[in-house]
């Protein structure tokens, strides 16, 4: 009888002990999925992340305006930084000076897209608006000029690997490059401006 008494015992001890376990393995699971979708919903859009100032593609506009406190937020249509669609984002402005403008997907409140405006912003180990095309191209030897089809009142050099891309406003008047037109979409053939500087730079 004790011999049986030991082994219902022995049976309970090892069954509560999977039980335990089992719930600890759930939690963990539990935990574990909802820091992968936090991550997932904090990651930077589209590539590695890249932080420009205080801010970064993924965080919320709230978390942003919280951020800058100090700051004004200018609404302006979003087609004025090359942006295809109708809806606006907003420029931080701080001190009188215009740092970045950001937007968002329609009906969203996370940033997809930044837009720095000011030379005092630096990302990339020094890339910035007012860097000249020949320092940018002695960075990235190998990058092309485009000119953008959406539009076409800027040309760009992207760098894939960070998922930006530094514009040039330009008109066909003063391009930074020359372009063979014959194709059915401008193609590069050189740099005519070398000399000419980063009006502004985008990330995504």
């Amino acid at each position: 009888m004790k011999v049986l008494q030991s082994i219902i015992l022995v049976a309970l001890i090892l069954t509560s002990c999977a039980s335990q376990e089992s719930k600890s393995q759930n939690e963990e699971q539990v935990n574990s999925d909802t820091i992968t979708l936090k991550d997932t919903n904090r990651r930077p859009i589209g590539g590695q992340k890249l932080k420009v100032d205080q801010i970064y593609t993924g965080l919320t506009i709230k978390e942003m305006k919280d951020i800058y406190k100090d700051s004004e937020f200018i609404k302006e249509p979003v087609n004025e930084y090359g942006i295809d669609g109708d809806s606006f984002g907003l420029v931080v402005r701080r001190n009188n000076e215009r740092l970045f403008f950001v937007w968002t997907l329609q009906g969203q409140d996370i940033i997809h897209g930044i837009t720095i405006l000011s030379d005092t912003l630096r990302i990339d180990k020094n890339v910035h608006v007012g860097m000249s095309l020949k320092k940018f191209m002695q960075k990235y030897p190998n990058s092309t000029m485009n000119i953008d089809m959406l539009d076409n009142r800027y040309e760009y050099l992207f760098v894939p690997e960070l998922n930006y891309r530094v514009e040039f406003l330009t008109t066909d008047s003063n391009r930074v490059a020359e372009y063979d037109y014959e194709q059915p979409e401008p193609e590069f053939k050189e740099i005519k401006r070398p000399n000419a500087t980063i009006d502004r730079i985008s990330i995504n």
